[in-house]
């Protein structure tokens, strides 16, 4: 539980901050974000009132949460070719336990389109919708920031030898995971775990044209303790790293956990709307750099209004539709570690390795339609080397976002029929629906300052029955 002391010096760390960005607040926009909420469940939270907050909020339905943010984003007219951001979020919150964390923590420079950042910074991966997707499946947003070391080209970079018709964009990190608890051989515990990823993705068109067309990559893994777990190997950490970042297999075993998907997607731009069509295909440890299996996979549809409303609306509106379908069914494994025909099938998001399978901070890293076990029904069969009981599924969601009466509306819904996973299976398909609709308000009398409001619940047999109310305050702006 985090002391008075604790607390202080979060504190003290956002005031600093503060400080130093304000100083120089000539050279981009200083802005700020702070968030006061209180909630009240019937159970624990329901799910779609905790997935994609960064492992911001607790499981516990019933808590106070505060999210205290300031950052320093680049500055669109200035002419300089070397420029700077910063950021920091600070999580207070008091449920069962008190809990201080920062999401983001992080400083950053760029040169050109190559930026280069350092600390802990929220992020999704993946082709797909970055609001009201049911989350990417291997990097969604579901858990906390790790720390990390990143060189990227964070947005769509045209290159000119191409007349504009090719962009890419692109990066590179290594991340701290911290401790890990083994489930292989005579050691219990690895203090030393790391997180690489790697992401490539094209966007093909010209820009004064309507459609374009992405396509593009991301590969993750997580590894540490190499040179320990098999020291008949003679394996250096410098080693491990190549043969991690690389996929290749050392002695017919490949090193780390490794997840990615291989993206697709077209867009047309028109007058009024824009449409997005995306998909995401699985390839993990056993099918590192193959796509094996077409069933498995995350497929989207947006519908996006690119003509905003006047201010002044106060009818209804619709501004953003999605539809995805996700299935995790189906797992075909064709190159198994270590040839071993148990894993012939494959166990996303499990490792037989890490305990905590591809998560970090108890959230898991992926779609979080593949949860913790701890998280669900009490009655389902779990198993304590596993981070999840249920990463065989069909899953069919829906995200609406809305106008009405100067108020942001905006509805969620999730529907899935559940199987469990290949080590524990399900007697029978469970079936779940979970539904969240939300609406923030913007208050003439106080500036830059909403009332939000929202409505959770779960029905079925994958997690408690359960509903959950939430109320707060935000306030956003920028520093002069």
């Amino acid at each position: 539980m985090p002391n008075r002391s604790i607390l202080r010096h979060a504190c003290l760390s956002l005031i600093l901050l503060l400080n130093v960005v304000t100083s120089r607040a000539q050279d981009s926009t200083l802005k700020y974000n702070v968030v006061v909420v209180a909630s009240g469940s019937t159970g624990q939270t329901p799910f779609l009132g905790h997935t994609n907050q960064n492992g911001s909020t607790p499981l516990n339905g019933n808590y106070i949460l505060g999210r205290w943010g300031v950052s320093k984003i680049y500055n669109a007219y200035d002419p300089r070719l070397l420029k700077w951001r910063a950021g920091a979020e600070l999580i207070t919150s008091y449920s069962t336990k008190e809990n201080v964390f920062f999401t983001d923590l992080f400083v950053a420079g760029k040169l050109g389109p190559l930026e280069l950042m350092a600390g802990q910074e929220k992020q999704t991966t993946g082709l797909v919708d970055s609001t009201l997707s049911s989350g990417s499946l291997a990097i969604s947003g579901n858990a906390r920031p790790l720390p990390r070391i990143q060189l990227s080209i964070p947005e769509f970079y045209p290159l000119y030898f191409t007349g504009n018709f090719v962009a890419i964009k692109a990066s590179y990190s290594d991340g701290v995971m911290g401790t890990s608890r083994l489930l292989y051989g005579n050691l219990k515990y690895e203090p030393y775990t790391y997180l690489h990823q790697k992401t490539l993705y094209l966007r093909l068109g010209f820009p004064d044209q309507r459609f374009s067309f992405y396509t593009g990559f991301n590969h993750q893994v997580i590894w540490g303790g190499e040179n320990r777990l098999w020291p008949t190997d003679n394996m250096t950490v410098a080693d491990a790293y190549w043969h991690a970042v690389s996929g290749k297999a050392k002695n017919f075993k490949k090193i780390g956990l490794h997840f990615g998907t291989i993206d697709l997607g077209a867009e047309w731009k028109g007058l009024n709307w824009s449409f997005l069509a995306y998909r995401q295909n699985i390839y993990e440890t056993g099918s590192l750099y193959r796509i094996i299996n077409f069933e498995d996979g995350l497929n989207g549809f947006r519908m996006q209004r690119s003509d905003p409303l006047p201010e002044s609306a106060k009818y209804f509106a619709l501004q953003a539709v999605v539809l995805e379908v996700i299935g995790t069914k189906n797992q075909v494994n064709s190159a198994p570690p270590f040839g071993l025909s148990i894993y012939q099938n494959g166990n996303y998001f499990n490792s037989f390795l890490y305990q905590s399978g591809w998560s970090y901070k108890g959230f898991g890293l992926g779609t979080p339609l593949i949860p913790q076990q701890g998280t669900t029904d009490s009655q389902l069969p779990t198993n304590p080397s596993q981070f999840t009981n249920n990463n065989r599924l069909w899953a069919f969601h829906t995200g609406i976002s809305a106008s009405w009466l100067g108020a942001t509306i905006v509805f969620k819904g999730t529907y899935s029929i559940n199987y469990g996973s290949y080590l524990t299976p399900f007697d029978q398909a469970t079936k779940q629906l979970s539904v969240f609709i939300s609406a923030e308000k913007k208050m003439p009398f106080w500036r830059g300052t909403s009332v939000i409001a929202s409505l959770a619940s779960d029905y079925g047999k994958l997690y408690p029955n359960a509903t959950g109310l939430l109320i707060g305050l935000r306030k956003n702006g920028f520093v002069k």
